[in-house]
C-alpha cells in the first residue's frame, strides 16, 4: 500500500463511518434537535454539547476494545495519519459543525412553536451566537467555544487510543489525577519563590509578592504559546501511539 497521504482514503473512511453509523447519527441528532427546541440558555447548550462530545470522541477507537474488531481496523488500507485525520474531521469539525445546525434548527422551531402555542410574540434569537456578558464576564466567542472544544476532543480522543476499554471514564480519572498533582506542585512553588501564602476565608491565596518589578514578565505570550501548541500536540501523541497499538 502507498504510504503517502491520500484525500481519496480519507474520503473512503470517513464515508465508510457514516455508511456504518447512519442511523444512530439521524437519532442523536434527531434527539439533539428536540433538546435544543426545549434548551434556548447559551451555558446549558454548551454543557450539552461539550459533554456528548466528549463522549463521541471517547468512541473514536472504540474498534480496540475487543481484539477482533481491533484486527479489522489495523487491517483497514489506511495510513494511522489518516484513520487519525478522520477521527479528529468527525469529532471536531463534523461533530461541532452537526451541533451549530441542530442547534439553529431546534431554536427556531421551539421559539416558533412557543409562539404558536401559548400565543407569545418573542422573537427567535439564538443566545448561542450573542456576544453579551454573562454572570458579569465577557462571553467567549464562537471561534474561542470550537477551540476549547477541540481541546476537549483531543484529550477524549487520545484517550481512546491510550486505554483500552472505559476510555472516558480512564480519561476523566486521568485528568482529575493530573490536576491534582499540578495543584500540588503550583503550591509547593509558590511556598519556594515567595515565602509563604495561605488561604483566607473567601478561599483567595494571598502572597507575599516581590516589589519593584514586574512578576513574570513574558508570561502572557508564553501562555499564548502554551495554548495553541497544546492541540496540536495532542494529535501529535495521539499519532505516535496509534502507530503503537497492538491488539
Amino acid at each position: 500500500m502507498n504510504t503517502t497521504f491520500s484525500m481519496n482514503r480519507l474520503g473512503l473512511l470517513i464515508s465508510r463511518y457514516f455508511i456504518e453509523n447512519k442511523q444512530r447519527e439521524l437519532a442523536f441528532w434527531g434527539i439533539a434537535t428536540i433538546v435544543f427546541m426545549l434548551m434556548h440558555q447559551a451555558e446549558s447548550v454548551s454543557m450539552f454539547v461539550f459533554i456528548a462530545g466528549l463522549v463521541f470522541a471517547s468512541n473514536s477507537f472504540k474498534s480496540f476494545n475487543y481484539t477482533p474488531t481491533g484486527m479489522h481496523f489495523l487491517l483497514i488500507p489506511a495510513t494511522h495519519t489518516e484513520k487519525l485525520v478522520t477521527a479528529i474531521i468527525l469529532n471536531t469539525v463534523y461533530f461541532f459543525a452537526a451541533f451549530l445546525v441542530t442547534y439553529t434548527v431546534g431554536t427556531f422551531i421551539g421559539i416558533n412553536l412557543e409562539n404558536l402555542i401559548f400565543g407569545h410574540n418573542v422573537p427567535v434569537t439564538f443566545n448561542l451566537f450573542e456576544s453579551t456578558n454573562q454572570f458579569g464576564q465577557e462571553s467567549t466567542s464562537l471561534w474561542s467555544t470550537f477551540y476549547s472544544f477541540a481541546i476537549l476532543q483531543a484529550v477524549f480522543t487520545l484517550g481512546s487510543v491510550y486505554f483500552k476499554r472505559s476510555g472516558a471514564f480512564k480519561t476523566i480519572l486521568s485528568i482529575f489525577v493530573l490536576s491534582f498533582g499540578l495543584a500540588l506542585l503550583e503550591m509547593l512553588m509558590l511556598k519556594l519563590m515567595f515565602g509563604s501564602f495561605h488561604l483566607n476565608g473567601n478561599n483567595d491565596f494571598n502572597i507575599n509578592f516581590p516589589i519593584g518589578h514586574e512578576l513574570f514578565p513574558g508570561m502572557t505570550v508564553l501562555g499564548d504559546v502554551i495554548k495553541y501548541a497544546t492541540l496540536p500536540f495532542l494529535w501529535i501523541v495521539s499519532y505516535f501511539r496509534l502507530t503503537e497499538k497492538q491488539v
